[in-house]
């Protein structure tokens, strides 16, 4: 009889053991995300952008007459967001290029150095290009007159006192740098036609 007690006791106390070891049935797999659905795309309104609209553009990267040569691209910037009937049509940071158009280097004789830069283009707001010009080609809607680009020539010159003109000789110019701080206000080159989405962050009636 001990002994059948003993042998109950012992089963009782493993009985809990053995149930730990017991294989555990696999949890469900957790269901997958759904597949996100795409954002609806926002409405465009086609906005006339007229010639004319002026554009303040600025270098991504200052140009100097000592290192330039003519046919180089330099990088530009739009510093002021433009809008037309109430949309942004060329967004205030939006890039585009010049080009070098005319290099002299500084010289004797007091000499001085000479760039010009031509504003080609601007990214619009639906990524297309806009080409710029420095003359005002404002005219009536629907209209699409097209001119040069604009050329902005930057000169210095050295003024000389009454030297001899030995001394003369030996005054050496000075070349001119265009910096990245120097705004160069140009205009859209001909009407045109931009697929717009965002609002006028401007306040009508105001300058900002």
């Amino acid at each position: 009889m001990k002994k059948l007690l003993f042998i109950l006791l012992i089963s009782a106390l493993m009985a809990p053991a053995m149930a730990q070891q017991a294989p555990q049935p696999l949890a469900t797999p957790a269901a997958f995300d759904p597949a996100a659905t795409p954002l609806p795309a926002q409405p465009t309104t086609s906005v006339l952008v007229g010639g004319g609209t002026s554009v303040e553009v600025s270098l991504s990267e200052s140009v100097s007459s000592n290192s330039a040569k003519v046919g180089d691209i330099v990088p530009i910037t739009v510093d002021k967001e433009v809008d037309a009937s109430g949309f942004v049509v060329i967004p205030k940071g939006a890039n585009g290029e010049a080009t070098v158009t005319l290099v002299d280097h500084a010289g004797g004789n007091g000499h001085g150095g000479k760039l010009g830069i031509a504003m080609n283009w601007v990214f619009s707001a639906d990524h297309g290009k806009i080409l710029l010009s420095d003359v005002n080609h404002a005219a009536g809607a629907g209209s699409s007159k097209k001119g040069a680009s604009s050329t902005a020539t930057i000169l210095t010159y050295v003024l000389l006192g009454p030297l001899g003109l030995f001394a003369h000789n030996f005054v050496r110019g000075k070349d001119v740098t265009i910096p990245t701080t120097k705004d160069f206000h140009v205009f859209v080159d001909h009407d045109i036609h931009v697929n717009a989405t965002q609002k006028s962050t401007t306040n009508a009636g105001f300058d900002n």
